[in-house]
């Protein structure tokens, strides 16, 4: 069965995600260290200051909870590089986190190679609670205009 790779916004492009505060040497955590393949993608080099600082645009973030689920984030970066982040802690990120960093120049790839069944299904989860939640508005202004006339 084939994922779906449609390019949906389900976010603000300002929302902050807490790892990120996180994402510097001093912590343990550079751009380097938490860079992984994605499956037959040519490698993606960044500057050491590129991520997450040259962000253009989110597409999904997943807040998580320490000690009990990941944060993710996906989105687009400066030179139409794709990205999906991972970040994970116990108890806190200066002492037993993780954190992941897929990139491509192709959308489908992250979606196909970088993203496993699970995160997969919470993206597409919350990709359709949004195209049901717009929907249901448009909907109800059709029936708004509907009952003024």
């Amino acid at each position: 069965m084939s994922r779906i790779t449609t390019i949906i916004k389900t976010i603000h492009p300002d929302t902050p995600i807490l790892p990120f505060l996180f994402l510097n040497p001093q912590f343990g955590y550079s751009v380097n260290s938490i860079l992984r393949d994605v499956h037959t993608t040519p490698r993606v080099f960044l500057k050491s200051d590129a991520f997450p600082y040259s962000i253009q645009e989110y597409y999904w973030i997943q807040e998580g909870v320490t000690g009990h689920s990941s944060w993710y984030a996906l989105g687009l970066l400066q030179d139409n590089i794709y990205f999906l982040y991972r970040a994970y802690t116990h108890t806190g990120f200066e002492k037993d986190g993780h954190m992941d960093l897929w990139l491509s120049y192709k959308f489908n790839d992250i979606i196909e190679y970088a993203m496993d069944t699970s995160v997969y299904n919470s993206y597409i989860t919350a990709t359709q609670a949004l195209t049901d939640n717009q929907n249901n508005i448009s909907a109800s202004q059709v029936s708004d205009t509907l009952v003024n006339q």
